[in-house]
């Protein structure tokens, strides 16, 4: 299941980048000959229009072929030269199969033919990249088309977020007021504390949530000699001091105040702010792994590529079910937008580099940003097969 649930997940999250970069370029008209999801060789295509729809075999990426956006000189004489023998050896097999006899005065009407349509249909593509393939667009519409991608993987774990709070309707710990649910029957806070009662301040420390009050119960237990700890409290919106003893809890291994949390609906504004707050969080965890991998502080064996991802999604799915996988989802779209922001030459920020000056008139040759480009292409190959060489030894050990 890890594998199927892997490749839906990444399949989701590539459609959405992709659709990002396909659906600004189709607004500024912009030509586009490919919108694939997956790398490598094609498992199916459908032609609508002047666009090629494919999935491939690798779900490992995906790109959209914008016209205009690799600079070449478009010669015609070359075009037919090599178009000519493309039809001529096409013929002859469609023949061959056909156990048709070849003759010679019809077959070179036929190539001619079907040249003249080749020929036509490539004169009117380069007509359209002449008047809009992606060079010939202003800076800005040129970084919306790039940005847009990320934009959407971003746009998407925001909506993930969102929907996560909405399934459960339940504040997560982390923002719930400290209100007690529940005191349970060991604890010794039991006839001092009750239920809806909440926990304003610890200790004279003011206490922000659920979350926060554990922390600072954890804190006080690392080194507890049975001392009361004091406790103010609102009761019927009344504030009230209580002084209570910690329980010792063997599962636990460590003393506690012997409570639960009382479970708080969210509201409609609540989620939209929790949702924002721990995209934040997320976007922040995953900047500090780029740093740490950037520095060296982690190791490029330890982490987890193609391979190993679906053994970490079935265990996320065996233990969280849906839930766990739309946390997977969110992470990988917030990993893969971080990822293709880096000015690595061949991502979508490489790109946005070379963009950028053009708003303040500097100017870069296009055929050295290409080639450029395609180095960074090259580095990012190289990585893949050494995360994904990391990845299938884990096996083996």
């Amino acid at each position: 299941m890890g594998i199927i649930f892997t490749i839906i997940i990444l399949g989701m999250i590539i459609l959405l980048h992709e659709l990002g970069h396909f659906a600004t370029a189709k607004f500024f008209k912009m030509p586009v000959s490919e919108f694939a999801i997956g790398m490598g060789p094609k498992v199916f295509s459908v032609k609508k229009g002047e666009t090629v729809y494919s999935i491939r075999a690798l779900p490992l990426g995906g790109f959209v072929n914008i016209e205009g956006m690799q600079p070449q000189e478009f010669d015609l004489e070359t075009f037919k030269k090599e178009k000519i023998d493309e039809i001529t050896e096409n013929l002859k097999n469609e023949m061959e199969k056909k156990n048709e006899k070849i003759d010679d005065e019809k077959f070179v009407d036929e190539v001619e033919k079907k040249l003249n349509i080749a020929v036509a249909e490539e004169l009117e593509k380069q007509k359209k990249i002449s008047e809009n393939g992606f060079f010939t667009k202003s800076p800005f519409k040129r970084f919306v088309v790039l940005i847009a991608g990320v934009t959407m993987n971003f746009i998407s774990a925001l909506v993930a977020l969102f929907m996560l709070l909405s399934v459960t309707g339940i504040l997560p710990v982390e923002y719930a007021k400290p209100i007690v649910g529940a005191v349970q029957e060991d604890s010794k806070a039991k006839g001092k504390l009750q239920v809806n009662d909440k926990i304003l301040s610890i200790n004279g420390e003011n206490v922000s949530s659920w979350l926060d009050m554990s922390e600072k119960i954890s804190k006080i237990s690392q080194n507890y000699k049975n001392e009361d700890v004091n406790l103010k409290i609102l009761r019927n919106n009344a504030e009230i001091t209580e002084n209570v003893k910690l329980t010792y809890n063997e599962e636990a291994k460590g003393n506690i105040l012997g409570i639960r949390i009382l479970e708080q609906k969210s509201t409609f504004n609540e989620k939209i702010k929790i949702s924002f707050q721990k995209f934040g969080d997320y976007f922040k965890l995953t900047l500090v792994g780029v740093k740490m991998l950037v520095t060296g502080k982690v190791a490029m064996k330890e982490m987890t590529g193609p391979v190993g991802l679906p053994k970490l999604v079935g265990l996320a799915y065996g233990q969280g079910g849906f839930l766990a996988l739309i946390n997977i989802f969110i992470l990988i779209s917030i990993n893969i937008g971080i990822m293709n922001l880096l000015p690595i030459p061949a991502l979508d920020g490489g790109r946005l580099i070379f963009v950028i000056p053009e708003f303040f008139g500097i100017k870069v040759n296009k055929k050295i940003e290409e080639k450029i480009h395609m180095i960074g292409m090259i580095f990012l190959l190289v990585l893949m097969l050494v995360i994904v060489f990391f990845d299938v030894t884990k096996y083996f050990q």
